[in-house]
């Protein structure tokens, strides 16, 4: 884990730490390509650090906030085990999953997305 926070540190924001942290690769509505990173679930938002592939090319950042996860999942197939998530309308599949315990991850993102949806409906109660 130490490894892999070396790695990501730059792009965490101050008092953001990782909870949890897959190896995976990312296949988004705008890339046909996996591109292989880190999938890490902080204690603010959820982030893929995408590894560059060359000096030329620069590294990939997405970041989701837990508040706009409509849902996110284990599925299996034939290449093994994925992560479909679907975050503001648009679908993103993190596969290729290595080395890593996938449950421990879905629970910890499940956990911040309630505290996060919780929070804001506490703040805007329906009446």
């Amino acid at each position: 884990m130490n490894s892999i926070k070396n790695q990501v540190e730059h792009v965490l924001h101050e008092g953001e730490n990782i909870i949890e942290c897959l190896t995976c690769s990312l296949v988004a509505h705008y890339c046909l390509a996996p591109h292989a990173g880190f999938f890490a679930a902080t204690n603010k938002r959820l982030l893929f650090y995408g590894i560059p592939v060359s000096e030329t090319n620069k590294e990939l950042v997405e970041e989701f906030s837990y508040s706009n996860i409509t849902s996110i999942e284990e599925k299996r197939g034939i290449t093994g085990k994925h992560i479909h998530m679907y975050y503001n309308q648009d679908f993103y599949k993190f596969q290729q999953i290595q080395g890593m315990n996938m449950f421990d991850f879905l629970v910890a993102v499940k956990e911040k997305m309630c505290m996060f949806t919780a929070s804001a409906k506490e703040r805007y109660p329906v009446r």
